[in-house]
């Protein structure tokens, strides 16, 4: 009887939570539980079929412990699927592998088991008789998966306790409970410890996991509802990239009534080759940093929350490209008009010049943290290693190797990307507002001659005509020689003397329409972007499908590149900004 109320109480949650991922279809979770759950069920009630009272009225009882072996496939799968997206883990290759064995596994235990049961004869049998037919090669691959399971769930949940909080806390208490429970039930299959098999109440563990998770999601939306800090209000619908401290997503904001918003996710990562009190300072200081700043030509930081020791920053979705895509096109002879140019620059010397009002140095201005909105706004971005106009300024310790290819911006004692730096930083100085201005003349280099400027022989401007306009050409390229002089003493002074200096180049050029022109020139990039933002609910499905048809309809599928904002393809710029040197001593 015992065995029997078991399943049926799994068999009651498995439909509870085949239910809820019905109406949600986002949560996977909630399938990969109510599959376990399911699991659970028809093992328990096939235990307690084959038991020694429930035998003696059944006459063959083979179909039924056929029955209760073959969740030994999917059960593991589950299992480990479960633990994995409660702790909020990527499916990374080595756990794919481990997926796969223990699917081998446990098809290699069923068909082990129904061979050694369809051999036994059909009436008489004996739990003794079983347990010897059985007792080969499934025996060991029984425990091997069942202990394996358990000893992932605590090796992930103890490795994320800091950062996971009560999650891991529970996904550790029921494998450890559960690791007990095998432990206990090796003892008496080998002899060692005499009693009544309590195989069936290995679930237990599980249950109470499932319990505590849902208690903790209703806390989560409990206080996320009140205060405005939980993750959940925001639904992940797929990873736009990775950056230096955090990995990037596109989310919907949703509300009651239907309510939705487009939004950029921004997760923390624990990378291992920098201090994780300095990454989270960065990452926290981004937030604030934006979140003060309210300007039409810097992205908007919407929130700032910390769910379970896992920090997010939720900013402003922009629809468009950013300045390194044009760049690319510049590379390849596509050169984007010079009133385009000169407006983008100019919309950047706002934000900037707003933000260095307000006391702040982005210090990585770059072409890959400008972004052109489809409605011609110019937005400054990433905010991440900003810092305050004559506060003290962090060192970052030199390396004794590289770190990895990513997007973090350090160069060995001095933070930042080394190609977008004045000399005065590379040499050791501290970084300043014409550090800025000096990048952003890197920037408006790029757009005009497809790379960044070599200073290593002094500036050396490309020796290039513009036959459409040569006058307002001629002073452009003046205003570029002083923003990237080596002299800081003739640079300009602020953002505003730059934008200035470029009044009289954006006179001298035909009136530009930049919504207009990126429109036309981005049409099925634009073409996506308003499809997306028609969708009604959008779901990941739907923007995956989105970008599957923009990467096919690509000239030779090379679309990676272009994909949502917020992803950051490789690039031989890029590349050139990720090494490492050391500042003269």
């Amino acid at each position: 009887m015992l065995h029997l109320a078991l399943a049926g109480a799994f068999l009651v949650l498995a439909l509870v939570h085949f239910v809820t991922w019905a109406a949600v279809r986002t949560q996977r979770v909630q399938l990969w539980l109510a599959s376990s759950f399911l699991c659970f069920a028809v093992l328990t009630f096939t235990i307690g079929l084959t038991s020694r009272e429930a035998s003696a009225m059944i006459a063959d009882t083979r179909p039924w412990l056929i029955l209760g072996v073959l969740p030994s496939i999917p059960l593991p799968y589950t299992l480990l699927r479960v633990a994995w997206s409660m702790l909020d883990l990527p499916l990374t290759r080595w756990r794919r592998v481990m997926l796969g064995v223990a699917l081998t596994l446990g098809t290699v235990r069923v068909v082990d088991v129904t061979w050694a049961i369809l051999s036994l004869p059909a009436a008489g049998l004996t739990s003794e008789q079983i347990t010897r037919a059985t007792a080969g090669l499934s025996l060991p691959l029984f425990w091997l998966l069942a202990t394996s399971v358990a000893g992932t769930w605590a090796v992930e949940a103890a490795r994320l306790l800091k950062r996971r909080g009560a999650m891991a806390i529970a996904v550790l208490a029921a494998a450890l409970c559960s690791l007990a429970l095998l432990g206990r039930e090796l003892a008496v299959d080998v002899g060692w410890l005499p009693g009544p098999s309590l195989f069936a109440l290995v679930g237990l563990p599980f249950l109470l996991f499932a319990s505590s998770a849902l208690a903790i999601l209703t806390a989560r939306s409990l206080r996320g509802a009140d205060l405005g800090t939980g993750i959940h209000r925001y639904r992940r619908l797929t990873r736009l990239g990775r950056g230096g401290m955090g990995e990037v997503w596109l989310a919907v904001r949703t509300g009651r009534a239907g309510f939705h918003r487009l939004v950029v996710l921004k997760r923390m990562l624990d990378e291992k080759h920098e201090e994780p009190e300095v990454l989270l300072h960065r990452f926290i200081g981004e937030a604030r940093t934006a979140a003060r700043l309210h300007h039409p030509n810097i992205v908007s930081v919407y929130d700032l929350g910390q769910v379970d020791g896992a920090w997010f920053i939720v900013m402003e979705y922009l629809s468009g490209v950013n300045t390194l895509e044009l760049v690319r096109r510049v590379k390849k002879g596509d050169r984007p008009p010079l009133e385009v140019v000169v407006e983008i620059c100019q919309q950047a010397l706002r934000g900037l010049a707003y933000a260095h009002e307000r006391g702040v140095i982005h210090r990585d201005i770059s072409a890959d943290n400008l972004v052109v909105s489809f409605d011609g706004v110019v937005k400054v971005v990433d905010f991440g290693i900003a810092h305050g106009v004559g506060e003290a300024q962090e060192r970052v310790t030199p390396s004794a190797s590289p770190p990895p290819a990513t997007r973090l911006t350090q160069v060995g004692g001095i933070i930042g990307k080394a190609d977008y730096m004045p000399p005065e930083r590379l040499a050791g100085a501290e970084a300043t507002i014409s550090g800025d201005l000096f990048a952003l003349g890197c920037v408006l280099h790029a757009l005009l001659f497809g790379k960044l400027p070599d200073l290593s022989m002094g500036l050396q401007l490309p020796q290039e005509e513009r036959p459409e306009a040569p006058a307002a050409y001629a002073l452009l390229r003046n205003v570029l020689a002083t923003a990237l002089h080596l002299d800081v003493a003739r640079r300009y002074t602020d953002a505003r003397a730059f934008q200035r200096a470029l009044e009289p180049v954006r006179q001298a050029l035909p009136a530009v329409e930049l919504t207009g022109w990126l429109r036309e020139n981005f049409s099925e990039r634009w073409t996506r972007e308003r499809n997306l933002s028609e969708l009604g609910d959008p779901t990941p499905a739907e923007v995956e499908a989105l970008l599957t048809r923009e990467l096919a309809a690509a000239p030779g599928g090379n679309a990676e590149a272009t994909r949502l904002i917020g992803e950051r393809a490789a690039s031989p710029i890029e590349e050139q900004t990720t090494r490492i040197i050391q500042r003269p001593r």
